[in-house]
């Protein structure tokens, strides 16, 4: 069964919401609840945009009808042995442009600082930026003294530490010096689609920075001769294809994948991978894939597709494109722990075809406990 908590509650009967845009509601009770994602959807969409509010009073049919929803923590969740805990943080916008009334740029830095001394005191075992590291510069700065800065601060974490392409790490620089300029610990300098293990779990990162239509070229810094892609280009060509059904086909762990671009809509939206329909169908017919993260869109969201859960994170230099910080923020955007989204990221089992990935969000980003069998 399918079954989503937030780790967090509201006090009494109210209803918290656990972002000021996209949320799950749940209701409080004395121990912590599970609300079954399959069912309570009918009455509390995932996706259902709330005003800019922390509590709302409901009406006592409303909680008498969520209550059906609602399904007691058995022990069996309990006993879970921990495997592996890890970072994510996505969509960082390195750069020295202006901030804007919804991405605060400057902050990124100390945002990143904040990060990493998280995950050390979490005992992560290592970290993963889900790409957008850096963003278009302005004038007067050097675009590899950028990518450094970052770069220097995010491997200091004291584990591995691991990139995934997004779409504006190009912006300045050519794919040869990107690629160059960066290090996942263990991965073969250029490569830009990997696995590895950790704790037990098989990890995959994938590349999606290729245009839509053939012959597919990956993605590289554009020039006013030669612009040929645009952020809306999201594709997996053959060979990558080819290289994850074979790498799925040599582990018999399960396994979490990663991406920048989105998995979970209709392959025409504009955030999501043009081919993603046919992915699933990879993930779907080995059978031992958990949960698949990914950027790219600011405002997150959530999706169960045939049992995998499908979880995109907020951005961290904002949450929407649509919607200022301001108008959700005290300090409108630059509050380096309220303002800062990223997750701990922790996967455990009970047995050996149950498990729980359990989200913990900081700053913006929600908390969910997914629970799915192999």
């Amino acid at each position: 069964m399918l079954k989503i908590v937030p780790s967090k509650v509201s006090v009494d009967s109210d209803i918290k919401y656990m972002s000021a845009v996209k949320c799950i509601a749940c209701l409080k009770l004395d121990q912590k609840i599970l609300i079954n994602g399959q069912t309570s959807s009918f009455l509390f969409p995932y996706y259902y945009r709330v005003p800019k509010m922390n509590h709302l009073k409901i009406a006592a049919p409303m909680a008498a009808a969520l209550l059906m929803t609602v399904t007691m923590t058995n022990s069996s969740h309990a006993q879970n042995t921990p495997l592996v805990r890890f970072g994510i943080i996505t969509d960082m916008h390195h750069t020295n442009k202006p901030d804007t009334a919804t991405r605060k740029y400057s902050a990124s830095l100390d945002k990143g600082h904040i990060f990493i001394k998280t995950m050390e005191a979490d005992k992560a075992k290592f970290i993963v930026e889900l790409g957008d590291f850096v963003d278009t510069l302005a004038e007067q700065k050097d675009p590899q003294q950028n990518l450094q800065e970052l770069e220097k601060q995010f491997t200091s974490f004291s584990g591995p530490a691991y990139h995934v392409l997004g779409n504006h790490e190009f912006d300045n620089v050519t794919r040869e010096l990107f690629l160059s300029s960066i290090t996942n610990q263990g991965i073969d300098k250029g490569q830009t689609y990997y696995s590895w293990d950790a704790g037990g779990v098989h990890f995959i990162v994938l590349d999606a920075g290729y245009t839509n239509t053939a012959p597919h070229r990956a993605f590289d810094m554009n020039t006013p001769e030669d612009t040929f892609w645009t952020w809306k280009d999201a594709f997996i060509p053959e060979q990558e294809t080819e290289w994850l059904k074979n790498d799925l086909k040599a582990s018999n762990l399960p396994t979490i994948v990663f991406t920048h671009q989105t998995m979970d809509r209709v392959d025409e939206q504009d955030h999501n991978i043009k081919n993603a329909s046919q992915i699933r169908k990879i993930f779907e017919d080995d059978g031992q894939v958990l949960a698949v993260f990914s950027g790219h869109d600011h405002q997150g969201g959530y999706s169960n597709i045939k049992g995998i859960h499908y979880i995109v994170l907020h951005g961290n230099v904002g949450v929407s494109d649509t919607r200022s910080w301001l108008e959700t923020s005290s300090s409108d955007g630059y509050d380096k722990k309220a303002d800062n989204q990223f997750s701990l990221i922790e996967v455990s089992n009970g047995n050996p075809s149950q498990y729980t990935v359990t989200i913990h969000g900081y700053g913006r980003q929600p908390s969910y406990e997914l629970h799915c069998s192999l």
